[in-house]
């Protein structure tokens, strides 16, 4: 099955091809200014790229490659350019922009969402074999559990036999321990009193 190109997907292709290709030749220059053998030149734009693809789509150190990227469009235009005009730090800070656009394109798309509702299936929900896990197990202090829960009036019941015990308020854990049910269940049954 081939994925078909949407006008938005072509548009931000040629974003990036275009941001590419300026920073590409901006840092190739650069490497060239500073003594780069023109046999190797190109491999410095290359390797700068390809590092912040890699980080973006690792997603491992992203903000160094980003801004190795950044610093060498900006270098490249200040080395070849008069400090002193204007228009060499205007240069500079469109430059800067172009390794920003490649980082942002790169960046993963997030998951698209479903297009259709989606209803719930007799297959989706748990099978009659996860419920006897449930109902073979028993609690960890060895006695029985109660077949169903307890009532508000047995908590409550229960909660008063606790707080002449302990002396102070009963929580959750207290009710798990009480009726050998875990922490969630516990705090559950404490609930059903409020």
């Amino acid at each position: 099955m081939s994925k078909r190109f949407s006008f938005t997907d072509l548009v931000r292709y040629a974003a990036l091809a275009a941001a590419m290709l300026i920073s590409y030749a901006t840092q190739r220059d650069l490497a060239l200014a500073h003594g780069v053998p023109e046999s190797v030149a190109p491999a410095v734009p290359v390797a700068i790229d390809l590092f912040m693809v890699w980080a973006v789509r690792s997603r491992r150190d992203i903000a160094l490659a980003v801004s190795v990227a950044v610093a060498a469009n900006v270098a490249g235009v200040l080395t070849t350019e008069s400090l002193s005009a204007v228009g060499t730090w205007v240069s500079a800070g469109l430059h800067a922009v172009f390794p920003l656009t490649v980082w942002r394109m790169h960046r993963s798309e997030p998951e698209a969402l479903p297009t259709t509702p989606q209803t719930r299936t007799e297959s989706a929900w748990p099978s009659d074999d996860l419920w006897q896990d449930y109902e073979t197990s028993g609690p960890d202090n060895g006695s029985e559990a109660p077949v169903t829960p307890p009532t508000a009036e047995d908590i409550r019941a229960a909660i008063a036999v606790l707080e002449s015990k302990h002396g102070r308020p009963v929580t959750g854990a207290h009710l798990a321990a009480h009726y050998g049910v875990s922490d969630r269940t516990g705090r559950r049954y404490l609930a059903m009193t409020a």
